[in-house]
This record gives C-alpha cells, sequence and structure tokens, in this order.
C-alpha cells in the first residue's frame, strides 16, 4: 500500500509535521509506504498515479492543478486541520475570497473523503456538500511524558510561535494580578521570540527544535488564551495537547473547537471573559489540590483520546477506506 501526501509544508511546519509526518513509524509498521511533497509547486503529476491514496494537505489549489491531481490519483483525501479558508490576520478582497470559496467547492467535490480536525471545520465543509470525517490532532506519548515536576516553585507557563503572542499579551493584566497575589510563583514563556511582557517577571526559553517537551514538562499550569473569532474557533490547539500529555493542569478560553478539547472543572479550567483569568490563575496557583485532579485528569484525556497511536488507528481506517 503506497500513501504519497501534498502537504501544507514541510517538516518545520507545525501542520504538516502532526498530521501526517509524525506518523511515518506508524505508517510503515502498518505495512503502508509513505512519501510526500510541498503542494506548492508540485508538479510531478503523474507520478501520482503510483500511489494507491492521494492526501491534499488543507492547501486550495487551482482549479488546473486539481484537475490534475484528481487525473492521476486513485483516491484522493482533503484534510483540514484549521479554517485555512479564512483569513486571520486580514480581510480578503471580495474577489480573492470569492476565489477562495470556488477553490474549497471544486476540491470538496472531487475528493473521496474529506477529513478534517474537529467539528468546527467539519460543519464548514459540510457547507459545502461534504461529509467529512472527523479525525483529531494529536501528539506522541512517547515523546511529550508526564515526568514527575518538582512541587515548588509552581510555575505557570506558555508555549507558542511569536504569532500567536498577541493572545497572551491580552491577558497580561491578569497575568501581573497573578504574581502580586502569588510573588512565589514562577512564570516560563516558551516562544522564538522574546514577548515582551512588561510588568511581569518571568523567564523567557527560545524555541529549540526537539527541546519543547523538556520545557513544556515544567509547567505546573498551562495557559491557552484564544480571541474569540471565526479562524480561532476552527483551531484544534496543539498546545492543549502538549500540556495534556504532560500532566499540566490547563487555563483555556472556550472558544470554538477547544470546547471538543477542555471539559470544565474535569480536565481543564475554561476562561470566559478577560477578568476572569485574574481569579482563574490564583485559583490554580493557591490550590495545589485542584491543581493535581485537573493534571491527571487531562493526561487521562491525552491517552484516551489524542495519543499518536490512538488517533492512528482512525486516520488509516480514514485514508484506506473503501480499499
Amino acid at each position: 500500500m503506497r500513501l504519497f501526501a501534498l502537504t501544507f509544508g514541510g517538516p518545520e511546519s507545525a501542520s504538516t509535521q502532526y498530521r501526517l509526518l509524525q506518523y511515518a513509524d506508524l505508517f510503515a509498521a502498518a505495512g503502508i509506504e509513505f512519501g510526500y511533497a510541498p503542494a506548492a509547486g508540485f508538479s510531478d503529476f503523474a507520478a501520482l498515479a503510483g500511489a494507491d491514496v492521494v492526501v491534499l494537505q488543507k492547501t486550495l489549489v487551482s482549479g488546473g492543478k486539481l484537475h490534475r491531481i484528481r487525473q492521476h490519483a486513485r483516491r484522493l483525501v482533503y484534510d483540514a486541520d484549521d479554517l485555512i479558508w479564512l483569513s486571520p490576520t486580514k480581510k480578503h478582497h471580495w474577489w480573492t475570497q470569492w476565489r477562495i470559496e470556488r477553490r474549497l467547492r471544486r476540491i470538496v467535490r472531487a475528493a473521496d473523503t474529506c477529513v478534517a480536525a474537529n467539528e468546527v471545520i467539519a460543519a464548514d465543509l459540510r457547507a459545502r456538500g461534504a461529509a467529512p470525517l472527523v479525525i483529531p490532532m494529536s501528539v506522541d506519548g512517547t515523546k511529550w511524558t508526564d515526568r514527575p515536576k518538582p512541587e515548588a516553585p509552581v510555575t505557570v507557563g506558555w508555549s507558542g510561535s511569536p504569532k500567536n503572542l498577541p493572545f497572551l499579551r491580552a491577558i497580561l493584566p491578569s497575568m501581573r494580578a497573578a504574581q502580586e497575589r502569588c510573588p512565589t510563583a514562577r512564570w516560563m514563556i516558551h516562544c522564538g521570540q522574546e514577548p515582551a511582557l512588561a510588568g511581569l517577571r518571568y523567564a523567557h526559553v527560545p524555541f529549540v527544535p526537539g527541546e519543547e517537551p523538556s520545557v513544556v514538562r515544567q509547567f505546573h499550569v498551562g495557559l491557552l488564551p484564544l480571541p474569540d473569532e471565526p479562524f480561532a474557533r476552527g483551531k484544534s490547539p496543539i498546545k492543549a495537547l502538549q500540556y495534556f500529555a504532560s500532566r499540566i493542569a490547563v487555563a483555556g478560553a472556550p472558544v470554538g473547537a477547544t470546547r471538543e478539547m477542555l471539559r470544565h472543572d474535569e480536565n481543564a479550567v475554561l476562561v470566559k471573559t478577560p477578568e476572569a483569568w485574574a481569579k482563574t490563575l490564583i485559583e490554580l496557583l493557591e490550590d495545589a489540590p485542584r491543581r493535581g485532579r485537573l493534571a491527571a485528569a487531562a493526561r487521562r484525556t491525552f491517552e484516551t483520546d489524542y495519543d499518536a497511536p490512538v488517533v492512528f488507528d482512525r486516520l488509516r481506517h480514514a485514508l484506506l477506506a473503501g480499499r
């Protein structure tokens, strides 16, 4: 069995890494030969005929390129892990939006199967005529482990890319209020850019590929602030799964698909308003038993629903359905 993916990017792309590349060993163990190339710039369409399944990963290719792909692909699967057809940073011109919508509808019609990372994305695909399968995001539990951490100092942490720093800065007043109430707490920011959080005494840990698990594992409380806007509602934050796998008490915004992952006062604390962040952080810093209960539940949720081998079984069936 041969699977070939036209990916959103290379190994440095989080979507490509977590949606496909992390399963390379599992593909091999299942007897599936796996290859990939970025969809942008791909032109060796005849080579797709050698694959039993072709995955087009969220890229909105042109009609001409889609025709060439479909012409050679025996089975075509379209996979989306976010609402890429929306613009997260600026409003599209009406002509650009019309062209994007046209491409998306063509891809949905051409694909044998559509796969979505959550129900929010699935609903958008259904609105375009698809019958998508929901296959959640995952991380590898052999890398993201829950080794014991010192009880003190209690560490509040955030891990994310520089483009998401505005989400963290939005709750800075609450972080400063929690720091004033709990001065012995440690604050750790893991990011490829200095976060510039004025008034907060924090340690900045620069991003180094491969070192994320050892950094995140030090957190007792993990922050997941998100804006309530259309693109963010379609996110299935890998950050949440990393926190879960690392046995961390998560404080997160109940935005869109995060509600599918975070259950209030069961495996996380959902923070519904900007004003509630300070209260939530103080409570988590001061209540060690509650932190421990939430963290343990988070790890159980990860092992049951989001560990890579668990999700891989669902992914394999979705990709190879009908074969």
